[in-house]
């Protein structure tokens, strides 16, 4: 827009100038040519001379065009393989995140002939043939990352997410120490696949390790979920001793504790050493601020001879709470019935079960009941509860 004003303005200052010269200041210009001598006004030759340049420079404009054109014409090309290898990474991604492996891979074909989009391209294919279960065409895809610095860490990362899914935790162990320090640094995918690693080939000290890593700043929910998966697979190992279980449980976050899975593994490990007062004490300590059902059958196996009462007490303190709260706990109500065939009152056992299943039939209440009418002998009954647990297991 400033070229074409420029222009404009030259131009209406030049016919200003020649208009006024020619009306004020008169004069000739003579030149020969081919001897012949040609006189003309000074402003006709500034006019003829100006008309001559502009002439000129279209037929310069006319001529770079004109030569450019193949220059031109190869770039066009390039710009329509580059928009539709754009196109084509952008199919292959969405193909890939939804399932779809066989297109994402002939997506991430065509986009893999532009060098730009090469190394992207590279990466869904080689997620896309995995997925087809083609290792032929994983190392394949592979092979187009070596010496692409851009991306040697995903490539690492690829590859190690890989092996933890065919289920070789050493290859992705090895393929994670070849990731560089800035990935190890900072990556959460880094971290989470290093951990799953761990986990998966039973480090479970490892993971606990990572999971309780203060130099790492990753968030406190994931550093829990890390946390809660040591607890599980180290409690797991009979040869844990008491001490270390203990200690593990005083090192525990208020997360990891508020973790069913985890405290249910511990509770377990208490339970399997002989411990089952202190695992009592620890699962009534947990039901004190969260309401926990999952946690009422391990409650119910850490009875022992002389805790029944307590345990009753105990139960009986929960319906209380629960019933204060306006909610009838047909899992409640199913435990209590447990403790109380565990200490042989049959008809508040038979009473408790009844009132669940009235609530929410189970499989855990028909049977419960099925054998308190066994200890009543009261086999017709048995029989018939019995029946209705299998058809109502056969429908789950």
């Amino acid at each position: 827009m400033m070229r074409q004003l420029f222009w404009f303005v030259f131009f209406l200052a030049s016919a200003a100038a020649i208009a006024f010269g020619s009306r004020f200041y008169p004069g000739t210009a003579q030149f020969t040519v081919a001897s012949h001598q040609i006189t003309m006004s000074i402003y006709v030759f500034a006019i003829a001379l100006l008309l001559l340049t502009v002439l000129f420079s279209i037929v310069w404009r006319v001529y770079r065009a004109t030569v450019g054109l193949p220059s031109r014409w190869r770039d066009s090309r390039e710009k329509k393989k580059e928009y539709r290898a754009l196109d084509a990474i952008q199919t292959a991604t969405i193909a890939l995140y939804e399932g779809r492996w066989a297109h994402a891979d002939k997506a991430a074909k065509i986009a893999s002939r532009l060098p730009k989009s090469a190394g992207l391209a590279a990466l869904i294919g080689t997620a896309s043939a995995h997925a087809q279960g083609k290792p032929s065409e994983v190392h394949a895809w592979l092979a187009q990352l070596d010496g692409n610095d851009d991306f040697a860490d995903a490539k690492c990362l690829q590859q190690a997410e890989m092996a933890l899914k065919n289920g070789d935790a050493s290859a992705a162990l090895t393929a994670l120490d070849g990731a560089s320090p800035m990935v190890r640094k900072h990556s959460l995918r880094y971290r989470d696949l290093q951990v799953n690693a761990h986990a998966q080939a039973a480090h479970w000290h490892e993971v606990l390790q990572l999971a309780k890593d203060k130099k790492w700043d990753a968030p406190l929910e994931v550093k829990n979920k890390w946390f809660a998966q040591a607890v599980v697979g180290l409690v797991a190992d009979d040869g844990a001793s008491l001490a270390y279980l203990r200690s593990l449980y005083k090192d525990m976050p208020d997360a990891v504790r508020d973790d069913d899975v985890a405290l249910q593994a511990y509770a377990n490990a208490l339970i399997k050493r002989g411990e089952k007062a202190e695992a009592r004490r620890v699962l009534e300590e947990a039901q004190r601020n969260n309401w926990r059902p999952a946690l009422l059958s391990l409650y119910i196996d850490a009875a022992d001879e002389s805790s029944g009462t307590a345990q009753l007490k105990m139960l009986d303190a929960w319906e209380a709470q629960r019933e204060k709260e306006g909610v009838k706990d047909a899992d409640l109500l199913c435990a209590a019935g447990q403790m109380c065939f565990k200490t042989q009152i049959w008809g508040r056992a038979k009473a408790n079960f009844q009132n669940s299943l009235a609530i929410k039939p189970s499989v855990r209440a028909h049977y419960g009941l099925a054998q308190t009418y066994r200890a009543m002998n009261d086999v017709p009954h048995a029989q018939d509860e019995e029946a209705k647990a299998a058809a109502l297991a056969s429908v789950k």
